[in-house]
């Protein structure tokens, strides 16, 4: 099940994809990311997330929580960097940084946000995504 919600100024192809199973977690992040005039995506399940990795155009950034059922947060986050090695993503999450796998807090188009620091922590990682994603540095297709 994927609940679109549009932000009513668009301005980032792609929008923000929010890869989050507590629904007040990605409501608040729905509503930031709209506030940057992102069109947001939230996938509360795994599968349409991947089935949206594999074919629909690519986001401007990507959310993930840490903490999704049957830790499947790190597959997801493989499955993303296999599919867009330099795509933005934010890890919004209730733990530390240094609690996550090596492979994500070395990762350098990745940025770890405690949800318990506040919405001032997650706009500065938006506003960094959002960089990034339009840097031609960066820019590049899918793999595969």
């Amino acid at each position: 099940m994927v609940n679109e919600r549009v932000a009513s100024r668009p301005s980032w192809e792609g929008g923000a994809w929010i890869v989050e199973d507590e629904p007040a977690a990605a409501t608040l992040a729905a509503d930031l990311c709209q506030a940057s005039g992102l069109p947001v995506s939230i996938y509360p399940l795994p599968l349409p997330f991947l089935t949206a990795l594999r074919s629909a155009p690519p986001p401007a950034v990507v959310i993930l929580d840490w903490r999704l059922e049957h830790e499947l947060s790190a597959g997801l986050f493989l499955a993303t960097r296999h599919r867009y090695p330099r795509l933005p993503v934010i890890y919004w999450t209730g733990s530390h940084a240094s609690a996550l796998p090596g492979m994500i807090q070395e990762d350098a188009c990745t940025m770890v946000v405690d949800k318990a620091s506040g919405a001032a922590p997650f706009e500065r990682a938006l506003a960094w995504a959002l960089a990034e994603a339009h840097d031609p540095a960066r820019q590049g297709g899918p793999v595969g």
